[in-house]
């Protein structure tokens, strides 16, 4: 069963007050209810006591008014999207208007410390990337190598009837390394830490044309030098994983990366010429929820747009300014 509203309870307790207080009225003019009833002045009592209920409840309902908006507001925030802040500004009582400076502080309190912890997961993240990468290319590659000496020690060595199987071993090994190696770049990109975010995605592109023969350019407006390493990260793997659904799903001819600022934000695009998709058939099974959730740990935005036949264009948008506002909120 729904409970009543507060204004509802109060004006209830209101109007059993103002019948209260009628009653009293008369009983202290030692009146009975006979001699109340039977008179014209009756009517005028009972309209009186009506007036005054509804009085009450128009004022009720005007205080009590930007309360329920503020309970609208509180419904529809999402700590997902960050910045928004709750505002009513018909609150006319000191309590209402300090009930919502207390829940816009709060919300500035939350998404601090969320950004706080969602940079120490991408850190973390990004870690132990590295360290697996690290492992991958010292240990697993130096062991590969040191197969492969073996092997050709053993060519020269071998009976004709095995040089051909040691052969193939050899090429299995190498191929072996490559994967290794490839995987230790996806892992963690030297380049990146090495060269900055420009070399890095250059290089990726590179990487992407030789692997898949598909043209791929960069268009550096603004090099973008002054995000921090966090932010380069989600740059790097929003374009990555983006790449990546161009291989596998778009079947494009053509694919262009724009990194530069909008209005001093920063924003990386990448747009194929492909197949494309219906906005409403966007499905974990092409990334972009992991690329929406890894924006959002550095504050920004993923929005894609596409059709059929029209192609695909990826855009992240960093909202840097919220990052400035909640430090000086701090």
């Amino acid at each position: 069963m729904r409970k009543p509203t507060l204004a509802t309870q109060i004006l209830a307790i209101n109007a059993l007050l103002i019948v209260a207080t009628g009653a009293a009225a008369i009983a202290a003019a030692r009146l009975s209810w006979d001699d109340v009833l039977g008179r014209r002045q009756a009517l005028v009592l009972v309209a009186g006591i009506l007036g005054a209920v509804l009085v009450n409840g128009f004022v009720l309902r005007r205080r009590f008014a930007p309360l329920e908006k503020l309970i609208d507001v509180m419904e529809r925030i999402d700590l997902a999207s960050p910045g928004v802040r709750a505002d009513v500004p018909e609150a006319d009582s000191e309590d209402v208007i300090r009930l919502v400076q207390a829940f816009n502080r709060m919300l500035g309190r939350l998404e601090d410390e969320r950004s706080r912890t969602a940079t120490a997961v991408l850190q973390g993240q990004e870690a132990e990337r590295a360290r697996v990468a690290r492992d991958l290319h010292d240990e697993c590659n130096q062991a590969l190598t040191a197969v492969l000496l073996r092997l050709e020690a053993h060519v020269h060595d071998a009976p004709p009837e095995l040089k051909a199987d040691l052969r193939e071993t050899k090429t299995v090994a190498i191929a072996a390394m490559d994967e290794l190696l490839r995987l230790a770049r996806e892992l963690r990109p030297a380049a990146l830490d090495d060269h900055g975010l420009e070399a890095a995605l250059r290089t990726q592109l590179e990487r992407f044309s030789d692997a898949t023969g598909v043209p791929a350019a960069l268009r550096c407006y603004d090099p973008l030098s002054d995000l921090a390493d966090h932010e380069q990260t989600v740059v790097y793997r929003v374009v990555q994983e983006s790449l990546s659904n161009v291989t596998r799903h778009a079947s494009a001819s053509s694919v262009v990366v724009e990194v530069g600022r909008d209005h001093g934000r920063p924003v990386v695009r990448v747009v194929d010429d492909g197949v494309g998709f219906s906005p409403g058939a966007e499905t974990d099974g092409i990334g972009l929820v992991g690329m929406r959730e890894r924006a959002r740990l550095a504050r920004g935005r993923v929005r894609v747009a596409s059709a059929p036949g029209r192609g695909t264009a990826v855009e992240l948008r960093l909202d840097r300014d919220l990052w400035v506002s909640s430090e000086a909120a701090a």
